[in-house]
């Protein structure tokens, strides 16, 4: 598929236009940036100067600095879509006096959304709400403009066309300013509505979708071109260009201009062609790589003895085989047999004499480096260090991760590294937090034993290939700089980094060796012992379940029911207003635990988390445990937050160009491909019959579950979702890629144990030199399938009003690691998921996203499907307590 926005036909000729973006706080800005830097691809491969295009916020700088720095070095304006109304002056910024600029001096103006708003009321046409909100819907635009290229923003488009329209507030045909603007296009035919008795019906639609200024070249479209279902929206920012081109020749033409934009200007843009925002640094791979000793032990006669059913079974037993009585483990699970994305599962202990765990507490903004020991008392870890941190934890744990990298390896995965959780309040300090300060924890009654972000250094693992036929156990362990004699730490409170690590080379082969041998002792066992009991097992597994949905775990949730609807109720109010476009609310549930079931050890987290598993397999499963504040995450998340590999199928001539105009200076050397898969569209399964049922039961279990997946499939609310929040995660790959991102599969099906989800997949290229691996992911954080868009915006809606009750935690936002092996990183989004926060309670995350078509009642429903989840699961643990 080819990437969005291809610039085949855009225009050549002349001069690329000096563009200024104004973002006003979306999360679609930089989808627009990415059209217009594919337009200036083929000029930029042709010269060295840097792009001509300048980002600005609408309130980054006051009008006087931009009307004088600024505006003498643009050709063309671009007004972004934003939430809110362009009457107030907090959501339009400095874009009134842009317009006006425009008018006066003849330079070409486009506005999209908010912005076409924007120029319709400057000439004084009234803003209205919509009879019918219109946010991630495609409908048919009709124009009846005509002209040619550098004469008309639709030249070469079809008279009718599909658009996707994200928008409550549209300009009013009462009182139109005729004698000044011209209406081009509406929309026609039908959209969705919510009907009065709260099911979704069809409504005529016929918003005026574009205007242009009857003698200036001042051009609205309201729907967004941008969109990645939206059709033709390259060949209209072709055409804007174009008529730029016509503009610019009928003045004379600067030497300045020629050369681009300057680089004083260049500066003051929060983003630049392919260099990342101002919050999302990148670091310098300073010092010598640690070495790695490896070694691989093919599990042949295992898989088929062992592995007959839907719960991968090899992960599990070999975990319980090495670290099965580990007072720390680390298990990054990939439990879900057959799945596609069940790649790898790492199992590991963060107890070493030679690792380290590295806290962090917004709060008091400090880092505290402990090490933990299984020889020695774990609730008293070792202090190694504590770090002030004056900037931000993203930027501190990414010079930490450059400083603790092995020699390149052309394979992916993890190859030791870090493995740990961001916290969703960790938005406070990524650029999504849009300067919310943080508040403390603790504000709904209760502090959580869990910090913001846990991140362990493993400094030897097993990773479990289940890609490989057949699987393959890859064991690996780091040899500590210090072994050479080279430290590379140069602060001395940073020298705990030169002790990780084994302490020689010597000590690292007789650990892998040792481990070698004590996975081969088990595949011989395994290879004998599986094939009796497997059936057996699985059977066992189905009648423990069913009796421990008899039992009922008090839930107490922070919104009661009356409380969440009211507070949808709210949220779709926000949304008709035009302040946020989709809103994702969640709930958290607490669960006291009886005394026979409370969590004090790893051994207790883990037949939790393994009851999880067996319940709800999933391609990102993971158990963290915590001994010295007795708490811990076990997750069964089906979705992918972010992974980073190398880009092994990077074109050549590609690489040299991109790489020649890449910004920063990370020490990767290759070309990284970034993929975000994100979840928006849950159906329930219907109950799979029990083992031994009737031919006939299994044939209407099958029809029941193809028609949940095809209803999802064909739902227009949920594919809104979809669409919403694929087009918001563009958004934030564009603002470190510069226009290198792409949607290979769009809104699929996804089959899990208990529902069944919409997937997108979204991928994106960072060039050697680019963002860091941590940079790339604080940039995207938190996930937008957590928060609704436009992001920044919604997150304070939700801190503000929605969930003013209780912080989210580790839910919703992400798990996972940045391997040694530079330039590989998977994270996972935080969703059914029990977090232990003391050893007599868990809490469980659930909720939905809203749009303007939500029905309160099938919201809430919605909360209960995906508490079904994890709830049997926590239901079989605290029965087989019981016994």
């Amino acid at each position: 598929m080819p990437f969005v926005g291809d610039s085949s036909n855009s225009s050549s000729n002349g001069v690329q236009p000096r563009t200024l973006v104004v973002d006003n706080y979306d999360s679609y800005t930089f989808n627009l940036l990415q059209l217009l830097l594919q337009q200036n691809q083929q000029q930029q491969q042709q010269r060295a100067e840097a792009s001509n295009v300048v980002t600005i916020r609408n309130d980054q700088y006051p009008w006087p600095t931009v009307r004088n720095e600024i505006l003498p070095h643009i050709d063309n304006i671009v007004i972004s879509p934003g939430p809110g109304t362009p009457g107030r002056a907090g959501d339009f910024g400095i874009c009134d006096d842009l317009i006006r600029h425009a008018a006066e001096s003849g330079v070409p103006l486009l506005g999209v959304c908010l912005g076409h708003q924007g120029i319709a009321r400057v000439y004084g046409a009234r803003i209205e709400q919509c009879a019918v909100p219109v946010h991630g819907q495609t409908t048919q635009v009709e124009h009846s403009s005509s002209g040619e290229e550098g004469q008309c923003i639709f030249a070469g488009v079809p008279s009718a066309f599909t658009a996707v329209r994200y928008h409550s507030l549209a300009v009013s045909d009462a009182g139109f300013p005729h004698t000044q603007l011209q209406v081009l296009a509406r929309a026609t035919g039908t959209v969705a509505t919510m009907g009065s008795g709260g099911r979704i019906e069809q409504a005529g639609t016929s918003e005026i979708m574009a205007v242009r200024h009857r003698r200036l070249p001042i051009f609205g479209v309201q729907f967004h071109p941008e969109s990645i279902a939206s059709d033709h929206g390259a060949r209209i920012l072709a055409n804007f260009t174009a008529i730029t081109q016509v503009a610019m020749a009928k003045r004379p033409l600067s030497a300045a201009a020629t050369k681009g934009i300057p680089r004083s200007v260049a500066e003051m843009s929060i983003i630049s062609g392919t260099h990342p925002t101002d919050r999302c640094a990148n670091y310098s791979n300073t010092g010598r790589p640690y070495s790695l000793v490896t070694a691989a032990v093919e599990l042949h006669g295992v898989a088929e003895a062992g592995n007959g059913g839907e719960v991968d079974e090899i992960g599990r037993q070999l975990q319980q085989h090495l670290y099965g009585d580990d007072p720390m483990p680390i298990w990054l699970d990939s439990a879900k047999r057959g799945d596609a994305h069940s790649c790898q599962s790492v199992l590991a202990s963060a107890a070493s004499a030679r690792g380290a765990t590295v806290r962090y507490s917004l709060q008091t903004k400090q880092v505290t480096v402990l090490r933990f020991v299984a020889e020695q008392a774990l609730g008293h870890p070792e202090v190694l260090a504590t770090h002030a941190v004056d900037t931000t934890f993203w930027e501190w744990i990414q010079q930490t991760v450059d400083s603790t990298r092995v020699a390149e390896l052309p394979v992916p995965g993890f190859r030791c590294g870090w493995i740990g959780y961001f916290a969703y309040e960790m938005k406070t300090e990524s650029p999504a937090g849009g300067g919310l300060a943080h508040r403390d924890r603790g504000r709904a009654g209760r502090r959580m034993a869990l910090p913001d972000a846990q991140l362990s250094f493993v400094d030897r693992c097993v990773v479990v290939d289940h890609a490989h036929s057949p699987p393959k156990a890859h064991v690996f362990a780091v040899v500590s700089k210090e072994e050479a004699g080279q430290p590379s730490a140069s602060n001395k409170d940073s020298r705990w980094i030169d002790t990780l690590g084994c302490a020689s080379k010597e000590e690292a082969d007789k650990w892998v060796a040792a481990t070698v041998g004590r996975i081969e002792q088990w595949r011989e066992m395994a290879a004998t012992s599986n094939r009796n009991h497997r059936q057996a097992e699985e059977t066992d597994t189905e009648t423990r379940m069913a009796a421990a949905n008899a039992l009922t775990v008090p839930l107490q949730p922070a919104l009661p029911r009356k409380e969440y609807v009211a507070a949808i109720g709210r949220a779709k109010e926000y949304i008709a207003q035009g302040e946020t476009y989709e809103v994702c609310l969640t709930n958290q549930f607490r669960i006291a635990l009886p005394s026979q079931a409370h969590i004090r050890s790893a051994r207790d987290a883990l037949r939790l988390y393994t009851a999880m598993r067996t319940a709800s397999p999933a391609p990102y499963g993971a158990l963290l445990w915590y001994p010295d504040i007795c708490a811990g995450v076990a997750s069964c998340s089906p979705e992918r937050f972010l992974r980073i590999a190398a880009d092994a199928e990077a074109d050549a001539d590609a690489d040299a160009d991109a790489d020649a105009n890449a910004g920063g200076t990370y020490g990767n050397s290759r070309r990284r491909v970034v993929e975000m898969k994100p979840i928006k569209g849950t159906a329930r399964r219907p109950a799979r019959p029990l083992p031994g049922s009737s031919t006939g039961n299994m044939e209407e279990w099958r029809a029941l579950d193809a028609q949940s997946a095809r209803t999802l499939r064909e739902s227009i609310k949920e594919r809104a979702e979809n669409l919403m929040i694929v087009d918001l995660i563009r958004h934030d790959l564009n603002a470190i890629t510069g226009g290198r991102v792409r949607v290979p599969r769009l809104m699929e099906i996804e089959s899990y144990k208990q529902v069944h989800q919409m997937v997108t997949t979204v991928e994106a290229r960072l060039s050697a030199g680019g963002a860091g691996d941590v940079a790339a992911l604080a940039q995207c954080f938190p996930p937008g399938s957590m928060t609704g868009a436009p992001k920044i915006r919604t997150v304070r809606l939700l801190e503000d009003d929605l969930e003013n009750s209780a912080p989210r935690g580790v839910y919703s936002g992400c798990l996972g690691y940045f391997s040694a092996n530079a330039g590989h990183a998977d994270w996972s989004v935080v969703i059914r998921t029990a977090v232990v926060d003391s050893p007599d309670e868990l809490s469980v995350g659930a909720g939905g996203a809203l749009t303007i078509l939500s029905n309160p009642d099938d919201e809430w429903a919605e909360v209960e499907t995906k508490l079904c989840s994890v709830l049997p699961a926590i239901q079989q643990y605290v029965h087989s307590s019981r016994e």
